[in-house]
């Protein structure tokens, strides 16, 4: 059955104090991701890497999406994947957050490109792979965590997964509303164990998280 949990109302958490004190960010942490936000705006003027819609609040429509990600993560030192990172959104705020081994890939060079300027001017360490998902089989790089926001429909999602997978990796993506539709279909093609919880960033959005995945198609 189907379980979904509430973390807290959304709407509770939509000012940037609100995250700050929530998740416990220290001023280091919420000082580089105002930086990063900068980053964005600076280089979002000349090259789009996020819509520019998305920056009139960003700690509503990208922080606090990827922070709540963290929540589901106790170690900090496992090994974090973030599948199609885009302008390197949830990876580079949950390096921020002081998680340990978190890794970005995207075939958009232009991203990429970003990524690793904003890196290395904020010091935030991370390894970059700019090569589509698939490629990752070759290198027979396993992880702790594959997460993922804004990428592609579940079952493509755990399409991209399978082979990344250590025997007790979890899967955390962020999702919308139609979370249960894409369920129902991932269920005709994967076996897994799942829960879904109620996202903090938008209510009609979900976090779902998967372990045990395997394919039922042979």
């Amino acid at each position: 059955m189907l379980k979904k949990t509430k973390i807290k109302k959304p709407l509770e958490l939509f000012s940037k104090d609100n995250v700050i004190k929530q998740f416990g960010l220290t001023q280091k942490q919420y000082d580089k991701i105002d930086k990063y936000i900068q980053e964005i705006n600076i280089y979002n003027a000349h090259t789009n890497i996020v819509g520019k819609s998305t920056l009139i609040d960003p700690w509503k429509s990208h922080i606090l999406d990827s922070v709540q990600i963290g929540s589901f993560i106790h170690n900090k030192n496992s090994t974090i994947l973030d599948m199609g990172t885009g302008a390197g959104i949830p990876g580079l705020i949950l390096a921020i957050n002081n998680f340990k081994n978190v890794s970005l890939v995207d075939s958009n060079l232009k991203k990429i490109k970003f990524i690793k300027h904003v890196c290395l001017k904020l010091n935030i360490e991370t390894k970059i792979y700019h090569q589509r998902i698939e490629s990752l089989i070759d290198l027979n790089t396993k992880f702790d965590y594959l997460v993922s926001r804004a990428l592609a429909n579940l079952n493509k999602l755990l399409y991209y997964s399978q082979k990344l997978l250590k025997s007790d990796t979890v899967l955390i993506f962020l999702k919308g509303r139609h979370v249960n539709d894409e369920i129902k279909e991932a269920r005709k093609h994967w076996s897994f164990h799942h829960q879904v919880h109620q996202s903090v960033s938008d209510e009609r959005g979900s976090v779902i998280i998967i372990r045990s995945l395997n394919s039922i198609d042979g």
